[in-house]
């Protein structure tokens, strides 16, 4: 029997990715890349999601057309860089740091904290604040899974009033604003 009768693996390489970052920032949107970089990992690879998946403006296909319901990603952040304090309504928001070490914070202030090193795993219900920042002196790298209903996948999360203000504060009103249009939820002000 020939092996095209059979399915074929789906492969993510991840030379081949681009950051989706790409996607939610520029001239045309007014967001500059450090706006975005103060909400979302510097560089974000999606690796896998459902087949026509589309988070938000992003027009990067996933690597890998795999199951409702579930996302994967690398994620890739220099030192002091990370995710704002941000939560997920409907999803599970897991990570298995792969290089480096990751402080990840949590609570309705990010008061609680742990540090992941490399094979070292995080999950975190839906309902609960998050964040998450690379507190090493090199890049580093994690593996994030998003885990939930098939129509949640990335479309349920909203930022905190603290990672707003920040951001208005460092680039004003009318980025945050443009945030908005873009679909990017925060917390009431």
């Amino acid at each position: 029997m020939s092996s095209e009768t059979f399915p074929r693996p789906q492969f993510a390489k991840f030379a081949e990715l681009s950051p989706t970052k790409k996607n939610y920032t520029g001239e045309a949107l007014g967001i500059p890349i450090a706006a975005y970089e103060m909400l979302a990992a510097k560089n974000i690879y999606l690796m896998m999601a459902p087949d026509g998946t589309s988070r938000g403006l992003s027009k990067n296909k996933p690597a890998i057309a795999g199951i409702p319901g579930v996302e994967v990603a690398i994620v890739e952040c220099p030192p002091g860089n990370g995710a704002g304090l941000h939560i997920h309504h409907r999803t599970y928001e897991s990570f298995v740091c792969i290089e480096g070490s990751f402080e990840i914070a949590w609570g309705p202030d990010g008061e609680n904290k742990t540090v992941l090193a490399p094979c070292d795993m995080v999950s975190i219900p839906p309902g609960v604040y998050r964040s998450f920042r690379n507190v090493g002196d090199k890049t580093a790298r994690m593996l994030g899974f998003v885990q939930g209903p098939k129509e949640a996948a990335m479309n349920d999360i909203v930022y905190s009033k603290s990672a707003a203000d920040q951001v208005e504060a460092a680039h004003g009103a009318e980025v945050m604003g443009n945030f908005q249009r873009i679909g990017i939820s925060f917390a009431e002000r």
